[in-house]
């Protein structure tokens, strides 16, 4: 069926191009290199036009219509906008569509930069797309031109890095507030309120950076659906929630769930999704290294802790780990790699079957991990999971508050035993702990005033008592063990 482009956009439509940030021409050598054989020639046109088109010294925005950039390009209105769409598809630009009360439009161009080679070889999907393009010889040498051999090495050979780039305040000692201060109603603040509203700066970001965007969409996961499937079924209610569970759980994009939603044996015969089928095959399949993971999307930007070492709870690395990263990349990072069937069905379970939220599982991961010697012992873990569930801990501020109260407990408990053993009149003997019988108090204090020789010569003795004679010398054999 033929695409009615008059519906969505008119050559009359006004636009408007602005860039995230300047765009380098080492960057624009990336598009050259390893988009161009992605996108084609008009794409590739496009995309020069319009970042050619903004003011390369201010980064001021510039504006048309679309029948300037039909002249332009020699392009056809079906033919710009099916250009246009493949930029958007590779995050080149990002389209924004405002309309005014009388109903015309006016599209909003954002010119993103391109990812760098590395991240660009990194993407499992761009990298083969473009060796799909060029074939194996310009492949390899596109490889060699990007590649950083020197700094490699450095890293292999000088291991023992030190960071030391000096602060702003260490330059800049003499520096006074005076010289920062600008007071309310004066000549300065006048002039610099002046300069921000008569010449507002471009919105650009120095700190913009290129991602790799495959987000997880339904109108992407359709176009994976086999016949057997209904897509009102499979990809809307709770099962498009299941979905994206599972994307964030093992670390899928919209194309690597897509290659497994294409598998007819997933579905019931009403043609709706088996979740648990889905679920056993994706462990298989995570077993097996056999699936389509994305592991750029959750960034490990915490240094201090790693493969056998986890962050303390309570702490801001924990809190972040937990939040960010999902249960199955948290395990990879503590393990530094895949992780066992063992491990992932153990932190599956407490997703899928048990339904704790992700960032809950972490905390309860991270913390049976800490308790027992790096291992995940099931009945330890369902203890703590039963107990959570009832106190209905959903974040982990709360489990981090509980992972605490209890290590509170527990140090509570070992110096109240400290202090007990030490109360108690207690000797070992024979490798067990032995009662020993004491005499009253004021019996002590006379045998004490006897040993010093304080005790008057009117005062009875403990041994004029017979009573007490014998009391003394029973306790005297039970000390003695006889």
């Amino acid at each position: 069926m033929r695409r009615l482009v008059w519906n969505e956009l008119l050559p009359k439509d006004r636009f408007l191009v602005r860039v995230a940030r300047p765009l380098s021409f080492t960057e624009m050598g990336y598009v050259t290199h390893l988009y161009l054989p992605i996108i084609g020639v008009e794409s590739y046109t496009l995309y020069q036009l319009l970042a050619h088109g903004v003011q390369e010294a201010s980064g001021a925005a510039s504006e048309s219509t679309h029948r300037s950039l039909m002249l332009s390009t020699s392009l056809s209105l079906d033919r710009l906008l099916d250009a246009r769409e493949r930029l958007e598809a590779m995050g080149l630009i990002e389209v924004r569509r405002r309309e005014n009360l009388q109903r015309d439009y006016y599209y909003d161009y954002l010119l993103k930069p391109p990812l760098t080679p590395g991240e660009f070889f990194s993407d499992y999907v761009l990298s083969l797309m473009l060796l799909n393009k060029i074939e194996n010889i310009r492949f390899q040498q596109l490889r060699e031109q990007y590649a950083d051999m020197i700094a490699t090495q450095l890293d292999q050979e000088y291991t023992i890095v030190e960071n030391v780039t000096k602060d702003f305040h260490e330059v800049f000692q003499s520096l006074k507030p005076s010289e920062l201060e600008v007071k309310k109603g004066s000549e300065r603040e006048q002039f610099l309120t002046k300069m921000e509203t008569s010449f507002p700066p471009a919105d650009m970001k120095s700190g913009f950076e290129a991602q790799v965007a495959h987000p997880l969409s339904v109108s992407s996961l359709r176009l994976y659906l086999p016949d057997n499937a209904e897509a009102s079924k499979v990809l809307g209610g709770t099962s498009m929630e299941f979905l994206y569970l599972l994307c964030h759980f093992y670390q899928m994009d919209s194309w690597g769930m897509g290659q497994e939603l294409r598998d007819w044996t997933l579905y019931k015969p009403d043609r709706s999704l088996d979740t648990e089928v889905l679920r056993k095959r994706l462990v298989q399949r995570y077993s097996e290294d056999k699936l389509y993971r994305n592991t750029t999307v959750e960034s490990g930007g915490e240094n201090e802790w790693g493969p056998g070492q986890l962050p303390e709870p309570g702490s801001e690395a924990f809190v972040r780990a937990c939040r960010v990263l999902s249960p199955l990349g948290l395990l990879e990072r503590v393990v530094g790699g895949r992780v066992s069937k063992v491990f992932l069905e153990r932190a599956e379970t407490l997703v899928f079957s048990d339904g704790m939220q992700p960032e809950v599982v972490n905390a309860l991961l991270v913390h049976t991990l800490a308790s027992m010697q790096m291992e995940l012992p099931k009945a330890y873990m369902e203890t703590i999971r039963d107990s959570w569930k009832a106190k209905r801990i959903a974040t982990v501020d709360e489990a981090v508050k509980q992972i605490l109260e209890r290590a509170d407990q527990r140090a509570q408990s070992v110096e109240k035993a400290k202090s007990t053993k030490k109360d108690t009149g207690t000797v070992r003997r024979n490798g067990k702990n032995v009662l020993q019988d004491k005499l009253p108090a004021s019996v002590e204090w006379q045998r004490e005033q006897e040993k010093s020789g304080q005790l008057s010569a009117k005062g009875k003795l403990i041994s004029d008592d017979p009573e007490l004679s014998k009391m003394l010398e029973t306790l005297r054999k039970k000390q003695k063990g006889e």
